[in-house]
């Protein structure tokens, strides 16, 4: 099976919404938290028997839900064009995983968080905290998790609403400028093609520009523009030199026929096509150009096009001095084929390309592989994330990630409406207020990590929480007045992964409480089996129980290692997962019989052999692993020290007795563990 297999149209439509479907609707549905779910039940009864909003509700649980995503990353919007992540707001749209537009919930700040930078195949990188979940050939893997052998996922021709206004031909022009034209001083195009110059005389004489053509040399003419400055201008082309080049932000609002005119017209510019050997199907197909991030712009556009292409650096030598560039290079012959259909170049290189006649080898399809070459850490990133409306997905960079289910449950046994922000978005009193006072009777307002929520915001809202009212303050100085404005009865859902940062008088005003505790192998189980049932998936009581074991009591990672063994036992068994199918699938994905992956065994190891068991700092140990303190503490951390292998001392990590066995070795004789405790003195 290639990698082209494992994403394509065919192969990932199952995959692509098993990880909605397996979520809980309704609390009938919510498997485990059996005291909280009991609690909440009789909260929810007890208000709609009287006909009134139950009481605010806190939601606590252990740290890892955040999955931000570096703020200069670019994400694709529904009208074409890209947008940083720093820059998109609640309400508009994004592409998902799918290729189809979908809303944007909710925008999550996340400050400044350590980062690693991930490095694919075909030159794309991104930024991304270590938690967020990338969509690779075996589902959703951490960026903290990935490693060269995942290959992760582009959405091919996604359904963009093209809104440009400009006429086909000024895409061919932008084109034909940021390939071979001045836009310096006098505004000039040169060529040596005969069908290329004629051509650019004849879209001039379209849009209605003067133009006058002199000798440049020997093999090149020179074509002398008037009128275009304006133009130039006001696409941002003016004045750039070919280090500063970028393809205008209108061209990424055109529609398919648009896109192909100005990459066409590029091409004819900077542009080659070459044989790689005697078959006359071998076709290389490449853009070059100085400026990385043109032709990252480029790669985007063709990707548009369903073409995949691949960036890389070429030093040389120019003039007797080094010289660095870049090529976009198009090298599957489907994909050439791919480029002739679509792009249909001009000039003497679009009748090579013809003629060579490259042939498609495979169908159309959704997503498009791309490796992952490196995963290094970044240090700290300004971090975002959103909440996407339907599967919960979108693009950054080209690259399928995934967003932030209790609170809507709630709304949906009250049978009521749902608002979701985030604490970091609520910098001013004023914005919660223009929430409250949009909320209708018996609505749902659900604020994630409400311990981050501004001061200000904070004391309004416990006017709010308490009667139902808010005090807006207009004006300043002695001539301020507060006016009172009512708020519809509504419940309050806050979630937070640091309870303790929230005020007294904050906490005090939540009518219920509640600590999501992580699940028993027990009820993992019964989730496994629901899932399972969901998804279509034969599974013993004894194969459930195997995953169940290793899925460190979290329901995402237990419903993830169902999928990759199903996966196993599909192509390799008789389709029924197993005992024996699912210890001989979790062990071909590095899953040891407690849950450990490879780092957690990593840093267990590195503390065991290079440190003789501790006990170690927190940064030594990290720097062992080759990974940020950060991580080894919030992510590998937790679970060792709840699985009773590691211990945290005041004089350092320790590996308890478990720890030692865990990894077939034998402890030290003669260790107490009382004195693994001592201070120093």
């Amino acid at each position: 099976m290639t990698e082209r297999d494992l994403v394509s149209d065919d192969a990932g439509d199952d995959e692509l919404d098993a990880e909605a479907s397996v979520r809980p609707r309704r609390l009938a549905e919510f498997i485990a938290q059996h005291r909280v779910r009991d609690q909440l039940e009789l909260l929810l009864k007890g208000a709609m028997g009287r006909g009134t909003p139950p009481d605010h509700i806190l939601l606590s649980g252990p740290p890892g839900l955040g999955k931000p995503v570096s703020v200069d990353a670019l994400v694709l919007m529904a009208d074409g064009s890209r947008r940083r992540l720093g820059d998109i707001e609640a309400g508009v749209e994004v592409i998902t995983r799918t290729g189809e537009p979908a809303a944007v919930l909710v925008v999550h700040e996340q400050g400044e968080l350590d980062s690693v930078r991930i490095r694919t195949a075909t030159g794309r990188e991104v930024v991304a905290a270590p938690d967020h979940p990338f969509w690779t050939t075996e589902g959703w893997v951490k960026a903290g998790d990935l490693t060269p052998q995942d290959v992760l996922a582009n959405v091919l021709e996604p359904q963009t609403v093209a809104q440009s206004t400009e006429e086909t031909d000024e895409f061919r022009l932008a084109g034909y400028m940021i390939g071979d034209g001045c836009t310096s001083n006098q505004v000039t195009f040169t060529g040596g093609d005969p069908v290329v110059l004629d051509d650019f005389r004849a879209l001039c004489d379209r849009l209605r520009y003067t133009h006058k053509t002199r000798p440049n040399s020997a093999r090149s003419e020179l074509i002398r523009i008037s009128g275009l400055k304006p133009w130039l201008q006001e696409t941002g082309l003016l004045g750039k030199t070919a280090w500063q080049k970028r393809v205008p932000g209108f061209v990424f609002r055109g529609d398919a026929w648009q896109v192909s005119a100005f990459l066409a017209a590029y091409f004819a510019c900077d542009g080659s096509v070459t044989r790689r050997g005697r078959d006359r199907y071998d076709v290389l197909i490449e853009y070059y150009s100085v400026s990385r991030g043109l032709l990252e712009d480029t790669q985007h556009l063709l990707l548009r096009l369903g073409i995949q292409s691949r960036l890389k650096l070429k030093r040389g030598r120019y003039q007797g001095r080094p010289h660095e560039s870049w090529r976009l290079s198009i090298t599957s012959q489907d994909d050439a084929a791919r480029f002739v259909e679509r792009v249909t170049p001009i000039g003497e290189r679009g009748v090579r390309l013809r003629e060579w006649a490259p042939r498609r080898d495979r169908f159309d399809e959704r997503l498009a592989p791309d490796r992952v070459v490196s995963v290094e850490p970044a240090g700290l990133h300004e971090c975002r994330c959103l909440t996407v409306d339907g599967d919960h997905t979108f693009t950054v960079n080209d690259l399928v990630v995934h967003n932030t289910t209790l609170a809507n449950i709630v709304a949906a046994e009250l049978a009521t409406g749902i608002r979701t922000t985030s604490g970091p978005v609520i910098e001013r009193s004023g914005d919660l207020a223009a929430i409250l006072t949009s909320l209708g009777p018996g609505d749902v307002l659900f604020i994630d990590e409400i311990h981050r929520i501004a001061k200000p915001a904070e004391e309004l809202l416990y006017s709010a929480m308490e009667d139902f009212r808010v005090d807006v303050v207009v004006g300043k100085g002695p001539g301020a007045t507060a006016i009172p404005l009512d708020v519809e009865p509504f419940t309050l859902v806050g979630a937070t992964t640091r309870a303790g940062l929230l005020s007294g008088p904050m906490r005090d005003r939540f009518g219920f409480v509640a600590h999501l505790d992580f699940y028993s192998p027990a009820d993992l189980d019964a989730l496994l089996h629901r899932s399972a049932r969901i998804l279509g998936v034969p599974i013993t009581d004894a194969g459930a129980a195997e995953i169940a074991g290793r899925s460190r009591g979290t329901p995402r990672i237990a419903n993830r290692l169902l999928r990759r063994v199903r996966d196993y036992a599909e192509v390799r068994a008789d389709g029924v997962v197993t005992e024996e199918s699912a210890r001989e699938a979790l062990k071909v994905y590095d899953v040891d019989a407690l849950g450990l992956d490879r780092l957690d065994r990593a840093v267990l190891r590195a503390l065991i052999d290079s440190f003789r068991g501790g006990p170690v700092g927190l940064s030594t140990l990290a720097v062992a692993v080759g990974e940020q303190s950060d991580t080894v503490e919030e992510v590998c951390e937790p679970f060792l020290v709840r699985a009773g292998l590691l211990a945290r001392t005041p004089r350092g990590r320790v590996a308890t007795e478990a720890g030692w066995l865990h990894l077939g070795k034998t402890p030290p004789s003669g260790t107490m563990q009382g004195d693994l405790f001592a201070r120093d003195v």
